[in-house]
Parts: C-alpha cells; structure tokens; sequence
C-alpha cells in the first residue's frame, strides 16, 4: 500500500537529520492510535524487520551547513509497505493524529492530509526500480559492533548489496524466495549518484540511481512495496518503477 502525507511546517527550516525527525513522527503516530502495534514494532524485538519504507519531497530546498531551507514550508512523506497491516495501521495512526502539531528543533510540524496512492501492478519479469530515497549498502562485522557504508559505484558494493538483499529476501519471502533470488539479474545505472546523508548524527553513504531487475515476478513486486537495502523503515531504499 502506498500513501502521501502533507506535513506543514511553522517556518522554512528544518534540521538536515530529517528522517529521524520523522521516524520520531511515525513512532508517535503508531504509539497514539495502537500501542500494541507500536510495541511489536520498535520494543518487543531488537532490530525488528519491517517491510515499509518512506521517502520525503522538499520541493525546491537549500541544503545549508547543518540546516535544510524548505520555502514552500511543506514536506510530502511518501510511504509504502508491503503487508496490507502496516499500511492500514499507518493510514489509520495519521488519520488518528490529523491536525496535531509536533516540536521539532526551532520548528513545529503539523500532518495536514493523507491521500492512498495507486500502485502498480507487477506482472513482468524485468523492472527498472527508480529511487524516490537514496539506496544504502550496509555491512557488519564483528557481531554487528562495527558498519560500514558502501558505495554500488564499484563491484565490492554491489556484491555487498546482493548479500543485503538476500537476507532481505529471506526474512521475508523464505527459502523458496531466497532460491528464485539466485536466478535474479541485477543491472546498475552508470548514471549512480553518491550522496551523504545525515542520520542520527550519522554521514551515510547512499546512492541515488536506477536499478534493472530481472527475476520472479513476485519478488520484484515485494522489492517494489517494502524497499530495496538496508534502513528501509528509517528513510532509505523507496523505489518507484519506471
């Protein structure tokens, strides 16, 4: 399920860690409206996989020093979840808090509206994902006490993120989808965009760009739906198909 939300803001600025500010917003909102949702969420078990993602729309910004200008004063929070329950929950919990104001750093944020977004249907075995949130490649080590950032530019990173999406794929498809994830191709763009974003005081390596995929229809409409890498429901990895 896909869905936009309109959020206002009091005045143009707001701080360059924006996912976070919004992360904090979807926890509120879940909080309010369900409780025991939220708590699946974020409290009964670390590290929770969730299959939803989420993107922002600034219009025409400024990113400043420590600081990002949005003129317009108006955010557009795109959202996307694979599980029908994530996405009514999420529906709901804004409807729930519609018109409520939240502090932020030198701001207030206000949710205005929230209007379902068509999606498409996925029917082909080929797709070209286009990012709508810089995709991120992420590897631990050492009983995850230690990460690393890694850029798709280079073979090491991709072969880092087809690792990535294998354990994606089987948390939540299985083994029968980690098996179909071996036959699938995957073709980066040579248009690949690095970016640094902030993330709870974090400089994350990213990547904007194009992916082609070839494989089983039902996986690719997964990918789609919940996201594509790692920190998915912290901002990272929305995918639109082209």
């Amino acid at each position: 399920m896909r869905f936009g939300v309109e959020i206002l803001l009091e005045n143009e600025m707001i701080p360059k860690d924006k996912n976070r500010i919004i992360l904090s917003l979807l926890k509120s909102c879940f909080s309010s409206y369900n409780e025991d949702y939220y708590k699946a969420l974020y409290m009964e078990e670390q590290n929770k996989k969730k299959d939803f993602t989420f993107s922002l729309y600034l219009g025409n910004c400024k990113f400043l020093r420590e600081e990002i200008l949005v003129p317009s004063k108006k955010i557009l929070l795109n959202f996307s979840s694979y599980h029908h329950e994530d996405g009514i929950m999420f529906f709901n919990s804004i409807l729930h808090n519609k018109g409520k104001s939240y502090p932020i750093t030198n701001n207030t944020i206000t949710l205005q509206k929230i209007n379902l977004i068509r999606e498409k249907l996925v029917h082909s075995y080929e797709v070209t994902y286009r990012p709508l949130s810089p995709i991120v490649v992420r590897e631990h080590s050492g009983n995850n006490k230690k990460t690393w950032y890694h850029s798709l530019s280079n073979q090491e990173g991709q072969a880092i993120f087809i690792e990535n999406l294998k354990y994606q794929i089987k948390d939540a498809l299985g083994e029968k989808g980690l098996l179909d994830f071996e036959d699938v191709k995957i073709e980066i763009a040579q248009t690949n965009k690095e970016v640094k974003v902030k993330n709870y005081g974090i400089e994350v390596l990213s990547n904007i760009t194009n992916i082609k995929m070839k494989g089983q229809p039902y996986i690719l409409d997964y990918l789609y739906k919940a996201g594509i890498g790692s920190k998915r429901s912290s901002g990272f990895g929305m995918v639109d198909i082209v």
